[in-house]
């Protein structure tokens, strides 16, 4: 963190301690002094104080995408990797625009060795619907749906068109069938959260049960989306859609 930067968030520090409905500390805890501290801390190289600073602001409450930030860089300087990516990550949650925040966590993660694995990707249908907004997304379920009991309710009008209003029916349930499964995968998909894996290798398995062989293996820096969890064991997937199971405790949570 240089010292523009320190500059740069004086004005977040200034917040921390004017907050409304703040609480109100004695001089030597008011955050927006415990925030300078801390980083004068990171400018003097005590990056372990530094680091403890932030950290113990944000266990307070306090928030701010400097703050997640400043927490990176001193993890990183720490050498701790994993915790600077999922420091980094969780600023531009809270600020999108941090160019600073961004800037770092490309940097942390250029040196990520998993870079490009193989494996296939989610299906094309689930991968569009995934892109959908909600509405469309509800819509393409509901319509096929509500044809399906339109051309059953109808055969009973129309005993002619039995025939024609069946074959619609059918078509409608597996437009049913197709669609649910789709909208059953984006929510699964929008539901998961990510983590950032930081131990330094961690092996990932077919299944939770650790006497199974490792697949392959991933490395500290890496995201990923934790689809279950079950006991000390998580099933992730990568970008890619490359999946497996984990040791849980290998992950910090965005």
């Amino acid at each position: 963190m240089t010292a523009a930067r320190l500059l740069a968030c004086a004005a977040v520090a200034a917040a921390l301690g004017a907050a409304p409905g703040a609480p109100r500390a004695a001089a030597p805890a008011d955050p927006a002094a415990r925030f300078e501290a801390a980083g004068q801390a990171y400018l003097s190289g005590d990056f372990e104080a530094a680091a403890g600073g932030y950290q113990r602001l944000l266990d307070e409450g306090w928030e701010s995408a400097p703050l997640h930030a400043n927490l990176g860089n001193a993890q990183l300087r720490l050498g701790r990797r994993g915790l600077a990516v999922a420091s980094y990550a969780r600023a531009l949650r809270v600020d999108p625009g941090d160019g600073d925040a961004r800037a770092n966590l490309a940097l942390a993660q250029a040196e990520n060795v998993d870079r490009v694995l193989g494996g296939a990707s989610p299906p094309l249908l689930a991968r569009a619907v995934a892109r959908l907004p909600s509405g469309p997304a509800t819509a393409a379920f509901a319509v096929p749906w509500l044809a399906l009991w339109l051309a059953l309710a109808a055969r009973r009008l129309l005993p002619r068109a039995r025939r024609l209003l069946g074959a619609l029916a059918l078509a409608a349930a597996m437009g049913v069938i197709v669609a649910g499964g789709a909208l059953a995968a984006r929510a699964a998909q929008l539901g998961a959260a990510e983590a950032v894996v930081v131990a330094p290798v961690t092996p990932a398995r077919e299944g939770p049960d650790p006497v199974l062989k490792p697949a392959f293996e991933l490395h500290e820096g890496t995201i990923v989306r934790v689809l279950e969890v079950r006991g000390p064991a998580a099933r992730v997937r990568l970008a890619n859609g490359l999946e497996g199971w984990i040791a849980a405790d290998a992950l910090v949570a965005l």
